[in-house]
């Protein structure tokens, strides 16, 4: 284990650098800090020097040595036995392969004859060897591209080391995709399976060993001739740092659209420090010149000033169905729709800019909120899925700790029938009870409630509103406000609640004017609701409880209006969809904009870590609390969301990925193009490739069959869905949502 005094000594040799060369080398502290001698005259004394400001570690790179590209010779070599199979193969999703261990042999196996991979296209060579150990003996075949190779390889039924040449399968553009196809597939130890693949190398050389590796000292022993890359998003000012104990190193710096910038090479005991573009994703390459040991490997920023943040009491958790964050002015400043009470709000909060829903429509959604699993874990993702009973969600988990649970819920998905009323102390599913749903009716339950709480005990109150979701039917005070309400014309949510379906399904056409009225209605909506969410938080204030509550508002998901030719949710991943507004208000906070990208999903672990309880080790969610200490450090994980099987994203800062089976990724730069018009994958491939690969470490994460796993999988539930509860649903507009 490397010993933390050598990242105390790179954060101080980052507050000694500057934006010029990178430093050679340092002299010891002692040697610095040594009285010049005596001379017959005392020197003028030098003005102060303004003190560099204190840096401290954003990202031990060494420590990411499983998700480092490493090369040979130029050629990639990689080890698919952890975190490197789950980086090519999308962690198993779309790919059908798994982690798998046979023999010994530890590596990627797929389900049926092919194990599928995502592999970069070789930038010399053309020639690909594996280790593998096929299920059966036979002939091993490849399919690149779709293309079946003429080219087949004898292989035993244990481990073995192949060589194929890809010939002109090598060339093209973007990510290769590879099937290595076994004889057949078949069960041995208890698994069946068609080929395991442990190992491989893509390019000229065929020699699996000899790549760099990280020792159990931490250290990181670099072969001459190889190198180990990171590929990183920058913090702002963000500095690398590395240590050479040994041998001789050179760093390179690569960067979509630019030269790539070479560094001199630096010798043992040497570091190099060198700032680091900013606002730009770049691959930090280690070339080893000679036999090299590279003691650490860092990414260093400026200590941030950490905000003191109070542990609140109670916790007031409000979701607003169907709200689109870029109607809202702290997300687009020129939006028309007037929300004076959550402007208010926001004026004490945290604005999460990149907060994501996990599915794009409610059950999933909601499920996601409150387990802190995501949406194939929990398995609450059709219209019929009930939440697992073995599944804790956050009123049971609060519950156990003493809070007293209540929730207002005005969706019919999300109720008792479906899962949702475990852990409640105080429950109303307002279309299950055939109860008003307008905020007006919840806001006035929710007060009413705080006014006959125990109030010896912490509270937990969950408000769930739905009015921006079908059917839009706004006073005519607010519809005024972005349209005519003496509108006449087929947008009559009265006559027909499931209207937008239609509009969906091509069985109804609107014109322009249809069109603006029907987002007329939708704005006018959440203004109307705006009045009854401030009621509910000034009835905080009379009551004496807003110092004491920790208070997140937030959506399930948004709402399409033709921005992509559709309307209505639940059948994109387009950013419409799946952006959601975040707010949290912690006792004492102060506004903050954070622009790291966070899911629902992480949500439940920060309201857990804010209270300073327990955060159970299954949960997929992450806590962003040093978000709100104003504390960002760490490598950005971004956010995975998803519909059904069929689509896979991933959000980190500016950049989405999009992907589905057996289809190129898509990227979209959301900055430059938030509409996201322009799939700019072949413009950036490094950031393509290394999107791709950070989806696979996090899809693989999540799966339910991984071997980390520390409980079993949920089995799902159904519900059958009678006709009261379809006749309930049909009335918001769902006709199986």
């Amino acid at each position: 284990m490397r010993s933390p005094v050598l990242f105390a000594t790179l954060a101080a040799l980052s507050a000694c650098g500057g934006a010029g060369a990178p430093e050679r080398s340092v002299a010891p502290p002692e040697a610095a800090s040594a009285p010049a001698p005596a001379t017959a005259e005392a020197p003028e004394a030098a003005p102060p020097v303004a003190e560099a400001p204190r840096r401290i570690l954003h990202t031990d790179l060494a420590a990411s040595f499983e998700s480092a590209e490493l090369r040979s010779g130029g050629d990639l070599v990689a080890d698919l036995s952890g975190v490197g199979g789950a980086r090519v193969t999308l962690g198993g999703w779309a790919t059908h392969t798994r982690p798998l261990t046979i023999d010994g042999l530890a590596g990627v196996a797929g389900r049926s004859r092919d194990a599928r991979f995502l592999l970069p296209r070789p930038t010399s060579g053309t020639k690909l060897t594996l280790r593998v150990r096929s299920s059966r003996p036979g002939r091993l075949g490849l399919v690149v591209d779709g293309e079946v190779l003429d080219e087949t390889q004898e292989v035993p039924a244990a481990p073995t080391t192949v060589t194929f040449d890809l010939g002109e399968h090598a060339r093209g553009e973007g990510d290769m995709a590879l099937s290595v196809r076994a004889p057949t597939s078949a069960t041995t130890a208890g698994e069946r399976f068609g080929a395991l693949v442990a190992a491989l190398r893509l390019g000229e050389g065929t020699e699996l060993g000899g790549a760099p590796t990280r020792g159990e000292d931490g250290n990181l022993r670099i072969p001459a001739g190889t190198s180990v890359a990171w590929t990183v998003p920058v913090a702002e000012g963000a500095e690398a740092a590395f240590a050479v104990d040994a041998g001789r190193v050179r760093l390179r710096i690569h960067r979509d659209g630019a030269a790539v910038e070479e560094i001199d090479a630096v010798g043992a005991e040497e570091t190099i420090h060198r700032p680091l573009p900013a606002d730009a994703v770049v691959k930090l390459e280690l070339v080893a010149e000679e036999d090299a040991v590279v003691g650490a490997a860092a990414i260093t920023v400026p200590e941030p000033e950490a905000r003191e943040l109070t542990k609140p009491t109670h916790l007031l958790l409000v979701l607003v169905d169907t709200l689109r964050a870029d109607k809202l002015g702290p997300y687009r400043e020129d939006t028309r729709v007037r929300t004076p009470g959550l402007d208010d709000f926001v004026r004490d909060a945290t604005t999460f800019a990149s907060a994501h829903s996990q599915e794009n429509w409610t059950k999933p959604s909601v499920a996601t909120l409150l387990s802190g699993l995501m949406p194939w874990e929990h398995t609450a993702t059709q219209h019929e899925s009930v939440v697992p009973r073995q599944i804790d969600l956050l009123p049971e988990m609060l519950g156990g700790h003493g809070f007293e649970t209540a929730s207002f819920i005005a969706n019919g998905y999300v109720s008792d029938r479906f899962g949702f009323g475990q852990g409640w102390d105080s429950y109303r599913n307002y279309i299950r009870e055939g109860r008003r749903t307008r905020a007006e009716d919840v806001a006035g339950d929710v007060l009413a409630w705080l006014d006959r709480r125990n109030e010896e005990k912490p509270f937990f109150l969950y408000v769930h509103t739905i009015d921006p979701h079908v059917p839009y039917r706004p006073p005519d005070a607010d519809l005024a406000l972005y349209g005519d309400p003496g509108y006449r014309g087929v947008v009559d949510f009265s006559r027909d609640a499931t209207l937008l379906e239609n509009v969906k399904q091509g069985n109804l056409r609107l014109g322009e004017r249809d069109r603006a009225h029907l987002e007329a209605l939708y704005d006018g909506e959440i203004t109307y609701h705006d009045r009854h969410f401030r009621s509910i938080l000034q009835g905080l204030e009379r009551r004496g409880l807003s110092d004491s509550t920790m208070v997140v508002v937030t959506a399930d998901h948004g709402e399409e209006l033709f921005d992509h030719g559709s309307v209505g949710h639940g059948h994109s991943v387009y950013e419409e969809l799946l952006h959601v507004p975040l707010f949290v208000k912690l006792p004492g906070g102060s506004p903050r904009r954070v622009d790291r990208a966070v899911g629902l999903v992480d949500v439940l672990p920060t309201i857990l870590e804010a209270f300073e309880l327990p955060v159970p080790e299954e949960l997929s969610g992450h806590s962003f609390l040093n978000e709100l200490r104003a504390v960002s450090v760490g490598a950005e994980r971004g956010t995975v969301s998803a519909f059904m099987e069929h689509w896979r994203t991933l959000n980190v800062g500016r950049w989405k990925l999009v992907e589905r089976p057996g289809r190129s990724a898509t990227l979209y730069d959301l900055r430059n193009d938030p509409g996201e018009t322009r799939d700019v994958s072949a413009d950036q491939p490094l950031i393509t490739s290394w999107l791709r690969g950070l989806l696979g470490e996090r899809l693989a994460e999540t799966r339910t069959d991984a071997p980390s796993r520390r409980r079993r999988a949920p089995r799902p539930e159904r519900t059958v869905i009678d006709d009261e509860t379809a006749a309930q649903l049909r009335a918001l507009g769902y006709t199986g949502d």
